[in-house]
């Protein structure tokens, strides 16, 4: 009886052991090698877009984008979500054509190029440099649209350039919970460098803000945005939540269009 309670007693122990070198080895890939797990960029050439064929390529700073004039007096400035990159989003500025808006897609570091590597101190640079090249031309109205991942950009750019409109697509608190959705054993605020946080960024912001979710999100579950939404103190506020829609089929339901149109009025 003895014998076998002292060979459970080992077994218990080494199970432990190589769970808890799993543990710790996991933790460690997911620190070290982060960027891997949040950026997923095509770095095709960002001068080879033939969907922004007729679009200025703008590089300033760190900074790049496709801007297309239409309007002289109002602007959509564009942040993409992690995978691709911006010349993906050309069916995105034929809509905005038709609601009369100039657009400015902004491209990231690590983008579009084989040079650099994206990180989160890389994107919030290309938005200060972005508003720094959008203070050169003289767009009345800008509108600031950001969508999965670039909602922490497109929040960063809205406070830090008096921006009175924001739209933010598949939206969350911040990346921390994010990834704690799919690693909640992990203290992920403490791991994760590449923490954007529109929920602390927005917390004063009091200029019109719309939420657009899609309801069966199987990346960013969608009870992030709504708890993003929940925590604004803007009096401006409104929620759209796209039925049927996940993560990337969002863009195909009539209702996101809708949506997008009712938050640009």
């Amino acid at each position: 009886m003895i014998l076998h309670l002292n060979i459970m007693l080992r077994f218990i122990k080494k199970a432990f052991l190589i769970f808890f070198l799993a543990y710790i080895g996991l933790g460690i890939m997911l620190f070290v090698f982060q960027e891997k797990y949040i950026y997923y960029p095509d770095i095709t050439d960002f001068q080879n877009c033939p969907a922004f064929q007729n679009a200025d390529k703008v590089s300033f700073g760190s900074g790049r984008g496709y801007l297309t004039k239409r309007s002289p007096e109002m602007l959509i400035v564009y942040y993409h979500g992690n995978a691709g990159r911006a010349c993906d989003r050309d069916y995105l500025d034929s809509f905005f054509a038709k609601q009369g808006y100039s657009t400015f897609f902004v491209e990231y570091s690590g983008y579009g190029e084989k040079e650099n590597k994206p990180s989160m101190a890389g994107l919030l640079g290309n938005v200060t440099d972005t508003i720094g090249f959008l203070e050169t031309q003289e767009f009345k109205t800008i509108v600031v649209i950001g969508e999965s991942v670039g909602a922490g950009p497109a929040a960063y750019h809205t406070v830090h350039a008096n921006i009175a409109n924001l739209i933010l697509i598949t939206a969350y608190t911040n990346l921390a919970d994010v990834a704690s959705s799919y690693y909640p054993v992990y203290p992920m605020r403490l791991l994760l460098r590449n923490n954007f946080t529109p929920d602390a960024w927005l917390a004063d912001y009091k200029g019109s803000v719309s939420v657009i979710l899609a309801e069966h999100d199987e990346v960013i579950p969608s009870t992030l945005g709504k708890k993003l939404f929940e925590g604004l103190t803007s009096d401006v506020k409104e929620i759209y939540n796209i039925k049927n829609a996940g993560h990337n089929t969002i863009y195909e339901k009539e209702e996101f269009f809708n949506a997008l149109q009712a938050a640009l009025e």
